[in-house]
């Protein structure tokens, strides 16, 4: 009785030990390709996801050499997925930096404007931007989006941007309300408390000669307001209680974590990494880059700009995603090899997934190549890569670790077993 009392003990510890055990070995659902018949260096640089259907946007450049003129052309195409990952369809859309669904629909935004897309793939409508469009959002059935280009001469350079309005249904988007002019590259737009912020400089996933960067307030009604000097690239821009909250990027890898108000008062600049993305999620501010050595990602106090902590990850931290309580964030860089005569451009990288209140890591997707893109919807993601490929993943994987651990009635149960066991051996 004494050797059957140890092996049921030894059984049952057994579990309680292995169901704390987290279950990310796996978490990937299915991977899907677009492009993968592209013989050019590509990207899925824009990823989506719903309740019923998976969005990725491979986009690329075209280089044509016709001997006097070297053309350059930004292609890509848009594909869905059910969330089996059967392709539902894949239709040519342009370089694709940004992807929203919007009901059966979806918008999409293409370096030449903004597409509607039907839920058969068809292009139902389109807003044509002046210059490449980096950025859009949607604030209720409006559409506020971007665009900018800059042109060398006489040993200096001119910048050139819009920021435009309009209004989007089911089957029109259009530019309709106002567009303002600025001598300024703008890539990156958002709404606040009865203003519009615009900033200019190269945003993450672009380089430039040059470095600049501001941001703007403009009213609803599309009059610039006032503007804030930063003179560097501004990276990324988010919201935050009405307030701005954007960081750039200088160096090797420096930059600043700035807080302006809608009045365009600085409310917080402090010295950080090179920016290359942000998430707000209640008063925290995660932010991501380089720090000239390491991919980094930290945790900010917002307003008082107090951090909260900090992760070192390999590469660099290029995008980040707040997903059913879990931090995702996409990692790599690209990388060069020669192969008789020939210089091939293959990238690296990997998903990690944090604790957001500790920034511990505490899972992974490994190997998958320079993470550039993600979403997320319920317990479900999808990010994509520097290649043609995407990947689904179950973020209930990650989480497994305390979901898995043997509780409530299963745990009465067995422990019931073994104090009787006990009971019996001491009898």
């Amino acid at each position: 009785m004494k050797r059957r009392v140890s092996v049921v003990a030894i059984a049952v510890l057994s579990l309680l030990v292995l169901g704390a055990v987290s279950a990310a070995e796996n978490p990937v659902l299915w991977k899907g390709s677009v492009c993968s018949d592209v013989t050019y260096q590509k990207s899925i640089e824009a990823v989506a996801i719903t309740n019923s259907t998976v969005y990725a946007a491979c986009s690329y450049r075209q280089v044509v050499n016709s001997g006097k003129v070297i053309a350059i052309y930004y292609l890509g195409r848009l594909a869905a997925f059910d969330l089996n990952g059967t392709r539902l369809w894949n239709e040519s859309s342009g370089y694709v930096v940004k992807v929203i669904p919007v009901g059966g629909e979806v918008l999409v935004g293409s370096l030449a404007g903004v597409l509607l897309f039907g839920n058969n793939g068809s292009i139902v409508a389109q807003a044509d931007t002046t210059n490449k469009l980096y950025d859009f959002v949607v604030s209720g059935n409006r559409v506020y989006a971007v665009d900018g280009d800059f042109y060398p001469g006489n040993g200096s350079y001119t910048f050139v941007g819009h920021v435009y309005a309009g209004t989007f249904n089911s089957s029109n988007v259009s530019f309709n309300l106002w567009e303002l002019n600025v001598s300024d590259m703008l890539t990156r737009v958002r709404v606040g408390k009865g203003v519009i912020y615009a900033s200019s400089g190269f945003p993450s996933g672009y380089a430039g000669p040059v470095q600049f960067g501001a941001l703007y307030g403009i009213s609803p009604e599309g009059k610039l307001l006032w503007k804030v000097e930063v003179g560097h690239w501004v990276r990324d821009l988010e919201v935050w209680d009405g307030n701005a909250v954007f960081g750039t990027g200088f160096g090797k890898g420096s930059g600043n974590l700035y807080v302006v108000s809608p009045g365009g008062r600085v409310l917080l600049n402090e010295s950080a990494f090179y920016v290359e993305d942000i998430v707000i999620e209640g008063n925290t501010a995660y932010v991501s880059g380089y720090n000239g050595k390491n991919g980094t990602v930290e945790a900010v106090e917002l307003p008082s700009g107090k951090v909260k902590w900090k992760t070192l990850l390999p590469y660099r931290a290029k995008v980040l995603y707040y997903a059913d309580g879990l931090l995702l964030a996409g990692v790599g860089e690209f990388e060069k090899k020669s192969e008789n005569g020939t210089t091939y451009v293959y990238s690296v990288g990997s998903l990690y997934v944090l604790d957001p209140d500790t920034g511990k890591v505490i899972g992974q997707v490994p190997n998958t190549g320079y993470v550039r893109s993600i979403s997320a919807f319920g317990n479900r993601a999808v990010f994509g890569t520097a290649s043609s490929t995407f990947y689904v993943i179950d973020l209930n994987a990650f989480k497994s670790g305390e979901n898995r651990k043997i509780c409530g009635p299963g745990l009465v149960v067995l422990l019931a077993v073994l104090l009787t066991l006990i009971l019996t051996r001491i009898r």
